[in-house]
């Protein structure tokens, strides 16, 4: 069989450091062209890869290449029309998350992604992983009560854009976005969100993410969820995720999952959900089967909007927002 021509948008230091490796060895695909801003990325990434097909605008990229795949892993405020232009030229879409910035923008894409039929995924890897999969398995039909999620870390970054929260969204969407997505991948339906914030002191042009941010979600079934996220540290950093479901403590301990202290799974090696993920896409698009896709544009917005409104709850004084209303709320499309 032939591989799949798949494009890459975004050759900075995540794909440099965990998704190009990954992708080179997928037995499926063949890299045929990148595009990036940076032409030191381009050079690099390129001869690495043995892809010659190099360009710093995506427009040209379409323009000039036959896809039959594309990865989008630009910064959350780079999302602008590659995933319309993908999909209106009939292209599968894998885009990195956050998959924007605002729900306008990610609505326009949906409804593009919706009307053209092609297969698309967000890049939520912990759905992929072991211990998601067997606490997702236990927990199905049984409602969550409690969840509590922190994620404690520092402000430093290697990209500039992650210390902007005009750029990045903080870093609540940039990556705590995950713990919401993996909550809601367990069986959790956000249905308002209220939250509070406290901004640094010594905000500058570089450096203006929120120090600390405590948000609680409301969710379908009765329960309460409540996750922090921190950017004071000066080194290292911590995580927890707890849920009470059934009487019982599911305890994401690292790569492991605890129930009432007992281990029952154990993720696989290293990135193997971001493994996972792109394989499961690429094998989709090969199948025509979306339903393999574990993360859809359109499923993955919905935790962008619980995301989004957990920041827009924050800048006005932990005001709650329904989010099963416009603009939070995604409707199922056809």
């Amino acid at each position: 069989m032939d591989k799949l021509r798949v494009g890459v948008i975004g050759v900075g230091r995540m794909a440099e450091i965990c998704h190009l490796p990954i992708l080179g060895k997928l037995p499926q695909i063949q890299l045929v062209a990148f595009c990036d801003t940076s032409e030191e990325n381009l050079a690099a990434r390129g001869d690495e890869y043995g892809v010659d097909r190099r360009y710093s605008d995506h427009h040209d990229l379409f323009d000039n290449e036959q896809l039959e795949a594309v990865c989008i892993f630009v910064p959350p405020f780079a999302h602008t029309d590659a995933e319309i232009i993908a999909a209106e030229s009939g292209i599968p879409v894998f885009v990195e998350k956050p998959p924007a910035l605002s729900m306008e923008k990610a609505h326009e894409i949906n409804a593009a992604i919706a009307k053209a039929g092609v297969i698309s995924a967000v890049g939520f890897n912990r759905r992929y992983a072991k211990s998601s999969e067997v606490a997702r398995e236990r927990l199905a039909g049984r409602p969550l009560v409690q969840a509590l999620i922190h994620r404690l870390h520092g402000s430093k970054a290697a990209a500039y854009w992650w210390m902007v929260e005009e750029l990045s969204g903080g870093a609540f969407v940039e990556n705590t976005i995950h713990a919401v997505d993996l909550l809601r991948y367990l069986g959790a339906e956000y249905t308002s969100v209220s939250a509070r914030e406290v901004t640094r002191r010594d905000k500058t042009d570089e450096l203006d993410i929120p120090l600390s941010q405590c948000v609680t979600y409301t969710l379908a079934g009765g329960g309460l969820a409540n996750i922090t996220t921190c950017t004071a540290l000066q080194g290292g950093g911590h995580s927890e995720f707890l849920v009470v479901a059934d009487g019982s403590l599911y305890d994401f301990a690292g790569t492991r999952l605890q129930v009432d202290g007992e281990q029952v799974a154990e993720d696989g090696e290293k990135r193997a959900d971001y493994r996972g993920e792109f394989a499961t896409f690429f094998d989709a698009v090969i199948a025509g089967d979306p339903e393999r896709v574990r993360s859809p544009y359109s499923d993955g917005i919905k935790s962008l909007a619980a995301a989004l409104g957990a920041v827009a709850s924050a800048k006005n004084g932990g005001v709650e927002i329904d989010l099963t209303k416009p603009p939070y709320a995604v409707q199922e499309m056809a």
